[in-house]
């Protein structure tokens, strides 16, 4: 498993006293475990869940993956295997996460080699803009 994926299953361990939980909020489980900045409003591949969906349903946990009309994932703790995901389902998300911001383990691979290099944890240094300059758009009228 990548490092997203074990912190995927890592979260969900976490979180397996609730019965049912979006994939936001466990994308906020994994920022506060791992202390990650960058993305706010990142979700994660349905193929990382899939494996780690995989994982949990050879240990005998069972979570059944439901995907909204706005491409969200939604996970439910089950009693029994409920299968697959629908293939329409899978299509439609992975169509939508091509314009997503998606966390990745290269994303918290930086992290750890930014927390190694600098002794802290964060996002990026920003550099202010050092010329600014006003656009007059009545010289452009007046010629």
């Amino acid at each position: 498993m990548t490092q997203i994926q074990e912190e995927i299953y890592k979260a969900i361990k976490q979180m397996s006293e609730k019965t049912q939980f979006t994939e936001f909020q466990l994308v906020k489980k994994i920022r506060e475990n791992t202390k990650f900045d960058g993305k706010k409003k990142a979700g994660l591949s349905l193929d990382d869940m899939l494996v780690v969906w995989e994982k949990l349903r050879e240990e005998g946990i069972f979570y059944s993956i439901h995907i909204n009309s706005v491409n969200e994932c939604l996970l439910k703790k089950e009693e029994e295997d409920k299968g697959d995901l629908v293939l329409d389902a899978k299509q439609r998300r992975r169509k939508s996460e091509k314009s997503m911001s998606i966390i990745t383990s290269g994303d918290l691979t930086e992290l750890a080699d930014k927390s190694s290099k600098n002794g802290k944890s964060g996002g990026k240094n920003h550099e202010k803009r050092s010329n600014r300059q006003k656009l007059n758009i009545r010289d452009y009228f007046e010629e």
